[in-house]
């Protein structure tokens, strides 16, 4: 178990970089928006704490894209004609407090977090502002890879570990924290806002796959097998990320928003 904690987030983690290296920064953002940390952390949760507990951490999984959309609109907004430090600053209070909120009132009903979560996520797509589209691959070096390899090894097992001292609905919120997505979209903001707005409207593109999964494990986890209702939550995950690709490569009009 240990092992394989330390194993599979750097390895989704790499393949994410490894796009972002090949096809550029929304189609990386896309790929992160894939649950590649609350997946492992929900699927261990499972093996150690039990079904109801990692149902429940799902749940909770799924209202927190609701504080990452919040995160990346604003971060894309502010990023128009700010720098990155302020940027990240901005959302990451944003973030905090949609969270905060969920905290308080938590949604019990797997469903009702879906819907509300994919309507959240169509309004802050439509809101989200206009960019160039053409954002090729990045330069990203092979030592910059090891150390977000080693990032996401250790935010899950640090997440697993604290899980049952906090409760599922922290631990789901904690597992949206937008560690990997700032350093990705600060990253990308570094060499041009562009960029960073490409990753997060990617990723705002791709929460709709992790949605998929998290519904999918809050509602038939206690109902099925661990093995089964985590693949059927990766096949459906998988299907949702081909349908938004398609969306995200036909691409917006370009307008100008006078940045490098």
């Amino acid at each position: 178990m240990l092992l394989l904690k330390f194993l599979l987030p750097p390895l989704l983690i790499c393949l994410v970089s490894l796009a972002e290296r090949k096809w550029g920064a929304a189609t990386s953002g896309m790929l992160l928006g894939f649950p590649v940390t609350g997946g492992p952390v929900v699927f261990f949760l499972a093996l150690e704490q039990g079904a109801p507990f990692s149902a429940r951490t799902a749940v909770a999984c799924l209202e927190g894209l609701i504080a990452l959309a919040g995160f990346a609109l604003v971060y894309s907004l502010m990023a128009r004609s700010r720098g990155w430090l302020a940027s990240i600053m901005v959302a990451i209070l944003v973030f905090l407090a949609i969270s905060a909120a969920i905290l308080e009132a938590p949604l019990r009903r797997p469903g009702w977090a879906f819907l509300l979560t994919c309507g959240v996520l169509l309004a802050t797509l439509w809101a989200f502002p206009k960019f160039p589209t053409s954002v090729g691959g990045a330069n990203l070096s092979n030592r910059e890879l090891v150390w977000r390899m080693i990032t996401a090894a250790v935010l899950v097992f640090l997440l697993t570990a604290v899980a049952p001292l906090v409760g599922p609905v922290a631990s789901g919120l904690a597992v949206m924290v937008p560690v990997y997505t700032s350093i990705l979209a600060v990253f990308n903001h570094m060499k041009s806002r562009v960029r960073a707005m490409a990753v997060l409207k990617g990723l705002v593109t791709g929460a709709f796959s992790s949605a998929t999964f998290f519904v999918i494990v809050a509602l038939f986890l206690e109902k099925l097998t661990t093995v089964v209702c985590f693949g059927l939550a990766v096949l459906a995950c998988l299907a949702m990320q081909m349908i938004m690709l398609r969306y995200l490569h036909k691409g917006s009009p370009a307008a100008p928003v006078g940045v490098a």
